[in-house]
């Protein structure tokens, strides 16, 4: 499989058969289990305010014969042992890449199955986010904590796991809106209000994704994954992919997406780091300086801010309210923070916060129009403005203008 996202699309292949473990009767086994495979091939939307498309056990035909589920024993523990070894797969093959939404229902799916409580979380889209998250969103990152607390991967990022512990879980909007989630994210993206543009609505997002891990901490508690490779060896796979996507932006006009991805794979890094012993964080912080320099000069150049980061954290350093320390040299690693941050080369003048110009790609001047494609478009918009007879039934007007056909 060459990414999360072809194993998304198998899936439901395996877990059909054990979602419908729950039905004693064979006959109704089989039926179900095709149902449920036939319903995982409708097309998958991302909806506003945060609504959801109808869940398989909505499905009026499910419900008909929902009297026949049996919630044994054998059947939760064969689901949550799938549940298991789908996380465990889905960790070890792609240690750098977060769970996209359809595993990520596939997993509620099976949880439900198997009788296991766990938030799951989806990749919010930054074009239809409106500011809020629902209240699973804080239990996800509760359950982060109760994991994380006192981490690497919580000092880097600046988290204190106990203040979201003691935030109020209470919901508002039709339970669509969690304020002191949404409070929390909005102020550690720096963004007072409803997002007002693009960037600040991913910077949001971001934050989000770095207080709930999103669904890693759920993969370890509850599921109980454990990578039989080590986490050692997941934060080196997942910074070699660090370094790959860093060497993508060099010379990228666009270089937004590609740094946006590097940062979630670095925050991959940091989580299984966070869960490696002293002595396995001893052995990788060095290598990843010599995984660094076996990659393109520019990529060792991005990369050294990164870095330097890592070693003032884990040497009990702080980043300052600007995400710096060191005096400017060393830098957190934010994908929608900058465009470019912890991804710079020091000669590179975009030392200001320009994640929109970067996506605009204002480093790069525009060419100017053809001088034949603004003759074109004034002699298209002049046709199409000069009056002509209304058409007859089933004629339609020509685009050259000269008479009907």
């Amino acid at each position: 499989m060459s990414s999360a996202e072809v194993l998304a699309e198998l899936v439901p292949q395996l877990a059909a058969p054990t979602v419908a473990l729950a039905y004693p009767d064979a006959e109704l086994r089989r039926l179900m289990a095709a149902t449920y495979r036939a319903f995982r091939n409708r097309r998958s939307l991302l909806l506003l305010h945060l609504e959801q498309q109808v869940r398989f056990e909505e499905l009026p035909w499910v419900q008909a014969v929902a009297r026949h589920r049996r919630e044994t024993g054998r059947a939760r523990q064969d689901a949550r042992a799938a549940l298991a070894g789908l996380g465990e797969l889905a960790l070890q093959g792609f240690p750098a890449t977060p769970l996209p939404n359809p595993l990520v229902r596939e997993l509620g799916t099976i949880a439900r199955t198997a009788g296991v409580r766990v938030p799951w979380v989806e990749d919010l889209a930054a074009d239809i986010f409106v500011g809020t998250f629902t209240g699973k969103f804080l239990a996800a990152a509760r359950l982060a904590g109760g994991l994380l607390g006192g981490t690497l991967y919580e000092r880097y990022y600046g988290i204190d796991y106990a203040a979201v512990a003691a935030l109020e879980a209470g919901e508002s909007g039709g339970g669509r809106d969690c304020p002191a989630f949404r409070e929390l994210c909005h102020a550690r993206a720096g963004v007072t209000g409803a997002p007002p543009s693009m960037a600040a609505k991913g910077m949001v997002i971001e934050q989000a994704q770095i207080l709930t891990t999103h669904n890693l901490a759920a993969l370890v508690h509850p599921i109980g994954v454990s990578p039989a490779p080590g986490w050692d060896d997941l934060a080196r796979r997942s910074f070699t992919a660090v370094c790959r996507l860093t060497a993508r932006v060099h010379h990228n006009p666009r270089p937004l997406a590609t740094v946006k991805n590097a940062a979630s794979a670095w925050r991959n890094m940091l989580f299984h780091l966070s869960l490696c012993s002293p002595e396995q964080q001893a052995a990788v912080v060095p290598w990843l300086d010599a995984e660094a320099s076996r990659h393109p000069d520019h990529v060792a150049a991005r990369l050294a801010p990164v870095l330097s980061g890592l070693r003032v954290v884990r040497a009990g350093g702080a980043f300052a309210a600007d995400g710096t320390a060191d005096t400017g040299r060393a830098r957190r690693f934010l994908g929608w923070r900058t465009a470019v941050t912890g991804c710079r080369p020091p000669s590179c003048p975009a030392g200001r916060r320009c994640t929109e110009a970067f996506s605009r790609a204002k480093h790069r001047p525009l060419r100017e129009p053809r001088a034949s494609y603004v003759r074109h478009r004034q002699a298209l918009r002049q046709t199409l403005v000069t009056p002509v007879d209304a058409p007859t039934a089933g004629h339609v007007v020509a685009a050259s203008g000269t008479g009907t056909v």
